[in-house]
């Protein structure tokens, strides 16, 4: 099982933690992000000669052996997905888990994608409301809505929520993707979107797929996961006890 890490962005509102490094290498009690993903994928099995980094702002600072690297030129001017069509040879040869690169996880959520028989899954987390509540003042002010059917397929993601009710749990910035399910992609690609696929982020282009029908398996999860986009969310987790 191959993964893709993206790791292109500088993360402007971590401020000064990225003025001279990339947001993945950003310090959470004493341990930069990147060493945390890199962590849990062994634990979850996945050997680093399995894994390719997307790169952008001071590549030159990545240094990982053993693992792939890809590089996206115009890192400034684009969004997640742009950099995703970096691997774009391994999504066509192979699964992959796509990681982002500033968030904490468990293994558990690597273990329950690769185990997932489903052509396009995503993991979700179900404990978002408190730790929303831990971030920020009004949690509906962030949050995007997100709801499956019945059988655990992507219905809506992404938008703007008017109660906690339209949320049933967050995108975790994981998900796999199999050959077949990125042809879905790039067939969707080649179709007019609500955004141009330069500034392409990944819940817009799950929607998007959803919007023609392709199934989107959610997979709900409640193990560890932060999300680590602010100057604040780094305070705040820095005292966590259980890091």
């Amino acid at each position: 099982m191959k993964v893709i890490i993206l790791a292109a962005g500088r993360g402007s509102r971590l401020g000064e933690r990225t003025k001279d490094r990339p947001k993945c290498m950003c310090m959470l009690k004493g341990r930069t992000l990147l060493d945390r993903c890199l962590e849990a994928l062994g634990q979850a099995g996945i050997a680093k000669k399995e894994v390719g980094i997307v790169t952008g702002y001071k590549n030159g600072m990545f240094t990982v052996p053993e693992v792939a690297y890809f590089h996206n030129e115009v890192w400034e001017q684009t969004n997640m997905f742009y950099s995703l069509t970096m691997a774009k040879e391994w999504l066509k040869q192979e699964p992959c888990i796509v990681c982002y690169s500033d968030i904490v996880f468990s293994p558990l959520a690597i273990r329950a994608l690769a185990d997932c028989d489903a052509p396009l899954a995503i993991t979700s987390y179900t404990g978002f409301w408190e730790l929303w509540e831990t971030r920020m003042e009004n949690p509906l002010e962030d949050l995007e809505t997100f709801r499956t059917d019945s059988g655990g397929r992507l219905v809506e993601i992404g938008k703007k929520p008017s109660t906690r009710e339209d949320i049933q749990g967050q995108f975790m910035g994981l998900l796999r993707f199999t050959p077949e399910s990125w042809g879905w992609v790039e067939k969707t690609v080649q179709e007019p979107l609500a955004k141009p696929v330069g500034k392409l982020d990944m819940t817009t282009l799950l929607q998007e797929l959803v919007g023609r029908g392709y199934p989107v398996q959610a997979i709900p999860t409640s193990w560890l996961w932060l999300e680590c986009d602010s100057e604040n969310d780094i305070d705040v987790y820095e005292q966590m006890k259980d890091l």
